[in-house]
């Protein structure tokens, strides 16, 4: 479902596999804590998030990395409950926000984030990977 998501929003490649997720998001070096979501004893939705912290406010936040719902699943109350139970995690470890990002051209989920009363900013999320996080760290002092 996460190279699903990736090909929803225009990321070419489907870079995650079984063997990924387990080295990454299981183990005292975890990434991310991940939820499914079943209807019918299917898998319908995940979503992976983990601590982060809001520097804006000096607290600890929580970010979320993925949501996803398969489209066949959605409208009924699948991503609702998934967003709810990060924002249940994220308010038991005392957590003063949950904060994400989404693709500006992935109009369904900017509806959805909006219905749960999600505030938009001016803020832009930017990396640097490949060849150029590469050159970076080895300018490193």
């Amino acid at each position: 479902m996460a190279n699903d998501l990736n090909d929803h929003v225009g990321i070419p490649g489907r870079p995650f596999t079984p063997e990924g997720i387990q080295a990454d998001g299981f183990g005292p070096l975890a990434a991310f804590t991940a939820l499914v979501a079943e209807l019918d004893r299917v898998v319908v939705g995940y979503v992976f998030f983990g601590p982060g912290y809001n520097t804006d406010v000096a607290a600890r936040s929580m970010w979320l990395h993925d949501l996803f719902v398969t489209p066949a699943a959605r409208g009924r109350g699948v991503g609702y409950g998934l967003m709810a139970a990060v924002a249940a995690e994220t308010v038991r470890i005392g957590c003063v926000s949950l904060e994400w990002g989404v693709h500006t051209a992935n109009a369904g989920a900017l509806e959805f984030y909006r219905r749960l009363g999600a505030a938009g900013t001016e803020t832009r999320i930017l990396s640097v990977a490949g060849d150029r996080l590469r050159a970076l760290a080895d300018a490193a002092p």
